[in-house]
Order: C-alpha cells, then structure tokens, then sequence
C-alpha cells in the first residue's frame, strides 16, 4: 500500500452504480462523542467513549436518467440503505461501507448555473462507518457461476468477517454471491463457504446487503457465485474482525 490520490473511485448506493453522478465526498467518518466523567477526586478531566456512529455524505450532479441519481436518491427510502465506497477500482482497495438512513435530497442551483444535489447518510444499524478492503476489482461480471482468484490476506484472524455485496445487475436467473475461505488457496485445503449472501433474482436487483460471519476466518479468501444465471453486475468488499471493534464478532 502506497499513498494515493482521490481519483478514479467509485460509490454503490443499495446497488445503483452512481460513481458517475457523484462529484464529492464531503464527510465519510465514524465519530464518537466523549462522556463526561469526572469524579470529585480528579483534577482534570476524565471521559469514556460514548456511542459510535456513521455518515457518508455526497453531492452529487442531477441526472434525471433510468438508475441514476436523481431517480434513485429523490425517492428518500424511509428503509436502510446499504452504501460502498471504493476508494479504487483494484482488488485489496481501501473501501468504506455503512447501513444508513438517507436523511435528505437538496438541490441547488448556483449563479454560474449549476445544479448540485448535497445528500447526507448517517448510521441507521447500530454499527459505525466500516473501512473495508475490496475482494472485487471494482464492478465485476460473472457471466455465470465461477470463481474469483484467491486473495491473500497473509494471515488467517479470529474475529469473524463482515462483507457487503452491491448487486448492480442481472440479465437472467438468480444468482447466490459467497465468500470463501482456504488456508493455502486452495492448493491441499479445499475452499469452504464461510459467508453467504441471500440469493437475488434478476428483477430484483440493484440490491445490496451487509452480512456477518463470526469465529475463525482462514488466510485466503475468494468469490464464489452459484446458480443458474447469465451476468452478475456485483462489488464486494470485506472486512476482517479485529480486538478492537466496536461489535465483537470473535
């Protein structure tokens, strides 16, 4: 890993691929407000962490077209919305994703003629902003059921997974999008299914959901799709639990 600039990144809104119409990112964080503890025998203060929390938030240029932004975010869904943004379009990219309750839809028209929309998301699931890595190269297809390459991850971990899946597209069937996991890429230990995400049929998409594993998570990890279907439009991004999460999947 290497510095990097802002460019050439792309964000999945519940599945609609909107990385054309969004311009900026202007807040992508996790805060968490300190509490206020402070006994009478101290002489300074003393806080504890408080509520963790979530929020992308966007603007975005209007665009009035089938799946893009104005149809997909004016509709202001009082249901979760599932949002990934990549931070590059190569497997093993930083990404960031959250569940969250899209809170408005304002546009704006400037003097110089403009016409901006600014959106705001905020944490809706009782979990914070979650910094992912990519286990797809961007929006991949699988024109049918197969297998992405192996990703090494230089390690197995003991704190389960968590894994978004952003269903763009299906021409036909219903397709199942899991997660599987091998000590040694598959070379003497077979891959095994260590997270599934719920089968979508085609119609049904874009779609999008997060989904956890708990326990042990072997070194390699690897996409696998099943079913009898014709091109998948998908993202998916992971992480690996850690001691220091604010949920405790071990």
């Amino acid at each position: 890993m290497a510095k990097t600039s802002g460019l050439a990144q792309q964000i999945y809104i519940h599945g609609s691929d909107l990385s054309g119409d969004v311009g900026a990112i202007s807040n992508a964080g996790s805060p968490r407000p300190l509490l206020d503890v402070t006994p009478i025998n101290k002489s300074a203060m003393e806080r504890i962490t408080g509520l963790s929390d979530g929020e992308i938030s966007f603007t975005a240029y209007f665009n009035d077209a089938s799946l893009m932004a104005h149809p997909v975010l004016s509709a202001l869904p009082t249901t979760d919305v599932i949002i990934t943004w990549l931070l590059g379009g190569s497997v093993g990219d930083v990404a960031a994703g959250l569940v969250a309750k899209q809170v408005n839809y304002d546009p704006s028209r400037g003097a110089d003629g403009s016409l901006v929309i600014t959106v705001q998301n905020l944490g809706a699931a009782g979990t914070p902003l979650e910094w992912l890595r990519t286990l797809s190269a961007g929006k991949i297809t699988h024109s049918s059921a197969s297998s992405s390459t192996g990703v090494d991850d230089s390690g197995s971990s003991s704190k389960g997974i968590v894994g978004y899946l952003q269903v763009v597209d299906i021409d036909s069937g219903t397709p199942t999008v899991i997660i599987q996991e091998s000590s040694d890429n598959g070379v003497g230990d077979s891959w095994a299914t260590i997270l599934a995400f719920t089968a979508v049929a085609n119609g049904a998409e874009p779609t999008a959901e997060r989904k956890v594993a708990t326990g042990a998570v072997e070194r390699y990890l690897r996409i696998t799709t099943t079913g009898s279907f014709s091109n998948l439009d998908m993202v998916v991004a992971y992480e690996r639990g850690t001691a220091q999460d604010d949920v405790d999947l071990g």
